[in-house]
């Protein structure tokens, strides 16, 4: 079975990502260090026993040309952006996808030595995350990244889906996805939507237009970043 991992909430700068969901939430994300091997930065607030919302921006230790630190760059606000999915048998669940007519694609794996034992993917083809990335962790990361942080508990997820609804729900039946997110859209379009119950806040609510993605797009806007930068 699987279950939501994660939850990305995009941002052109993390720190003024981090600073406007503290000032929405009153919630105080916990920062990661940069690594200047890596293109992006994020920050993480635990939203369950399993599950926490990534912020995430691009890394300004990071010096190379990057797509997902080009696209980071577009995010004006905080965006929901993607989520994930949790499984205990990647390779099934790949099978599966692939036997339901869509793709496994940006396959990747954390090594162990690294503290981040994984294998993960996203389902193409293409980007339109109406459907979740999937992951599978291989190691003890989750459980030491979750402990000792406050959990911030989910009100609603919902995966606002506009004229492919039914499609979209064939899909996650025959996978084996809950689809219990999947909700219509009032006017055709698809959105990410999350709300957390705060402390101090009470009930908050982030809401996103869900972002589809070509190759050919991502090479266009990953070409302009680097027209920018010269």
């Amino acid at each position: 079975g699987t279950q939501i991992d994660h939850i990305g909430l995009a941002c052109h700068d993390l720190e003024d990502g981090v600073r406007r969901f503290h000032d929405l939430t009153g919630i105080e994300p916990k920062m990661t260090e940069q690594q200047p091997t890596i293109p992006y930065w994020n920050a993480y607030v635990r939203i369950g026993d399993a599950s926490w919302l990534e912020i995430l921006g691009p890394n300004p230790s990071y010096k190379g040309v990057n797509p997902l630190k080009s696209l980071l760059k577009r995010f004006k606000e905080p965006t929901l952006w993607f989520w994930y999915v949790s499984t205990d048998d990647f390779d099934s669940l790949e099978k599966a996808i692939q036997t339901a007519g869509r793709s496994i694609e940006r396959k990747a794996e954390g090594a162990s030595d690294t503290g981040m034992a994984y294998v993960g993917a996203s389902i193409g083809p293409g980007f339109w995350p109406v459907y979740p990335n999937v992951i599978q962790w291989k190691g003890d990361f989750k459980e030491d990244h979750l402990k000792d942080m406050e959990i911030v508990p989910i009100e609603d997820f919902s995966v606002l889906v506009g004229h492919e609804l039914d499609t979209v729900k064939q899909f996650f039946e025959s996978v084996g996805i809950d689809g219990l997110c999947l909700q219509p859209s009032s006017d055709d379009k698809s959105y990410l939507s999350l709300t957390l119950k705060t402390p101090d806040k009470g009930s908050v609510t982030f809401k996103s237009e869900v972002d589809s993605l070509s190759s050919f797009t991502v090479l266009k806007i990953l070409l302009k970043d680097m027209m920018c930068c010269l």
